[in-house]
């Protein structure tokens, strides 16, 4: 399949970027690098820091796509062949502290304050689960503190039971940890991630493009847990979602 040439933003394209710009936390521009980027760059930046508002931001990016001087194409229009030529100009319109703690692998603790309106494809992670520990306080089950909160369900099944993902997605990590033991973090096209912890095997590695319904790990007690089980979380941003709210139960 021949690359697409980059052209400068038509007004749908535009109308496509706000949107993205506005509302979702994923890399939706990428530009040809010379000094205009820069000055967008910086523009986007600044609106992230919180020292520039987000008129201002979608003006100065505007202003920029408009230039004849600047080419832009949305990311997933084509691939990149050469890493070097096309740079992220934007990842997300959360606050720039959600950024650095993404970016440093910390966990979100703060439950959201809104079911938000996130479609998953495949709502049954695990076939023929059995809720055992819902979102919320509660004791935890290993060290019986009763100020824990559990931040996402518990969901029981045999031992090596296929763990499927809820979405089409991204491996952002495949990793393991003395709490989740080995774990998965999804990242999905709408900026939802999902963690899936406490796996015997991880199927998949960091980077791969996962299908919805796709067998991504299987279910184990690995990490700090009492039983056979997946742990599934939920994030949005920066936030922890109820994934009682989005899965079939």
């Amino acid at each position: 399949m021949p690359r697409k040439q980059p052209n400068r933003l038509n007004g749908f394209e535009k109308l496509l970027l706000g949107i993205a710009f506005l509302f979702l936390s994923v890399t939706v521009l990428r530009t040809i690098q010379f000094e205009p980027f820069l000055r967008v760059q910086t523009a986007v930046q600044t609106f992230l820091t919180g020292n520039q508002s987000i008129e201002q931001a979608v003006q100065a990016v505007g202003s920029f796509t408009e230039s004849d001087q600047l080419q832009a194409v949305f990311s997933d229009w084509f691939p990149t062949i050469n890493p070097q030529e096309n740079q992220p100009v934007m990842e997300s319109s959360v606050p720039s502290e959600t950024l650095a703690a993404t970016a440093a692998g910390v966990f979100p603790t703060q439950e959201a304050d809104a079911v938000y309106p996130i479609s998953l494809s495949n709502t049954q992670p695990v076939e023929n689960a059995v809720l055992t520990s819902s979102f919320g306080p509660r004791a935890h089950p290993v060290t019986g503190q009763q100020s824990s909160f559990h931040k996402g369900i518990d969901l029981a099944a045999e031992q090596g039971s296929p763990i499927h993902a809820l979405a089409n997605s991204t491996v952002r990590t495949a990793a393991q940890n003395d709490s989740y033991g080995n774990y998965l973090i999804l990242q999905h096209a709408d900026g939802v991630c999902a963690l899936y912890a406490h796996c015997e095997q991880l199927l998949v590695k960091e980077g791969a493009h996962i299908q919805a319904g796709q067998t991504i790990a299987t279910v184990g007690d690995t990490g700090t847990a009492t039983g056979y089980h997946l742990h599934l979380e939920l994030w949005y941003a920066g936030k922890l979602l109820n994934p009682e709210d989005y899965i079939a139960l």
